[in-house]
């Protein structure tokens, strides 16, 4: 049995790790169920955000890949294990990233190139600021929700827990205090749309489009992952 490692500092994560493809029929060792059969890949993680992934081949484990230990397969066996049936044919004989999980990558890498033409810098997240009352909205703030509303909305609705998640992070980005309720009626009144994400970050200065598109990525982690919907 072999086992993959990865090291977290801060907000990166690296190393060795599995990720599962599909469960096969080849029974356990113990004869208490089947291994399933992972990928073993090297990456690199920022702010959960994946920044590369190779794959270095099949490997099958007994816990459905949520542990780090496994057995290592090379490609002769593979092929001979699909034609004894016992795992999966439809998959390719030697391992590759998905169509999905590239277009993944390649839009974090458009994401990243648009940051920076757009002279947005590195985005900092949890940055703390004195709040301070609040009358009207500001521009920021403003620009802040509708990112954030967007984002939040992609699961089909704003639950109450998203909303206080919201004013808080309004809170801590503007410098100014917003209450639940004050976002919830800032919402209704605005009714923000995905169209209007073309106007996000329009007529502010770089730093106030950091702050919106920090507010943004603060709601799309709030699970500990990022979706590709969102």
């Amino acid at each position: 049995m072999t086992v993959a490692t990865s090291t977290q500092a801060g907000a990166g994560r690296w190393g060795a790790d599995l990720r599962f493809v599909a469960e096969t029929t080849i029974p356990q060792s113990g004869g208490t169920g089947t291994v399933s059969i992972c990928h073993f890949v090297d990456f690199e993680d920022v702010f959960f955000i994946p920044v590369y992934m190779t794959i270095q081949g099949y490997v099958y484990s007994s816990d459905g890949c949520t542990s780090n230990n496994f057995r290592e397969v090379t490609p002769e066996n593979f092929v001979t294990l699909q034609m004894s049936g016992l795992t999966p044919t439809d998959l390719p004989a030697i391992a590759s990233v998905s169509p999905t999980a590239r277009i993944w990558r390649q839009a974090w890498l458009v994401a990243i190139a648009f940051g920076v033409l757009c002279g947005l810098g590195v985005v900092v997240l949890g940055r703390a600021r004195r709040p301070r009352t609040s009358g009207t909205p500001d521009m920021l703030a403003i620009h802040s929700l509708v990112a954030m509303s967007q984002v939040a909305i992609v699961d089909g609705r704003i639950d109450e827990a998203e909303v206080h998640h919201i004013a808080n992070i309004l809170t801590r980005l503007t410098g100014r205090s917003y209450a639940a309720q004050q976002v919830t009626d800032m919402l209704n009144k605005l009714n923000p749309s995905s169209s209007d994400i073309e106007q996000v970050g329009q007529d502010l200065s770089d730093k106030d489009r950091q702050i919106v598109l920090e507010a943004a990525l603060n709601i799309a982690v709030a699970d500990g992952e990022i979706h590709l919907n969102e």
